[in-house]
């Protein structure tokens, strides 16, 4: 008797906690089922892509990482485990809040973290369309600081087969302690 209490019991808890759990299921696209608004993570952190194929991704950022706190190289890595998204600011020698920075300065690269990711290619600022329109970045830092970065970016990347990805997000870094 006291093994069956037991396990009704032990029965209970799971089913508790199996229609407590939130659905996190993507199809194919690598896109929820549901349409999303956008969202930020806690961090404040997310990217929007549009692909050429039709398809929108949303990357909401599990891991943020970078040297968003060196003034000659502001760089912000935002992943969600299928997808990485690089944010890179070349050779400022102090980085301006509230001005935007294209090219040459700012670069924005996309790719999969593994070979079954969202993405066929790789996405890069300095790749091309087929006629021979190169990508357009822009990144603005809307606050720096000694213990974190924050900032917006959009841009507009090929692949090395000329296909386009159009992206817009935000990023926010805190200094890990």
């Amino acid at each position: 008797m006291f093994k069956t209490k037991r396990l009704v019991l032990l029965l209970g808890i799971f089913t508790l906690i199996m229609t407590g759990c939130k659905e996190n299921t993507k199809n194919k696209n690598g896109t929820a089922d549901k349409a999303l608004p956008k969202t930020e993570t806690e961090a404040g952190s997310y990217a929007i892509i549009h692909l050429d194929d039709g398809r929108d991704i949303e990357l909401n950022a599990k891991t943020i990482s970078g040297k968003a706190f060196s003034p000659k190289l502001p760089t912000v890595s935002l992943t969600d485990y299928s997808l990485l998204l690089m944010l890179r600011l070349n050779f400022l020698e102090n980085p301006v809040e509230e001005k935007p920075y294209d090219e040459p300065y700012a670069n924005i690269t996309l790719q999969n973290v593994k070979n079954d990711g969202p993405l066929t290619e790789v996405y890069r600022t300095q790749y091309k369309s087929a006629d021979g329109k190169e990508g357009k970045t822009t990144i603005t830092i809307t606050s720096i600081g000694d213990t974190h970065s924050e900032g917006t970016f959009t841009g507009t990347l090929y692949s090395k087969n000329h296909k386009k990805a159009v992206i817009e997000g935000k990023f926010n870094i805190e200094e890990k302690k």
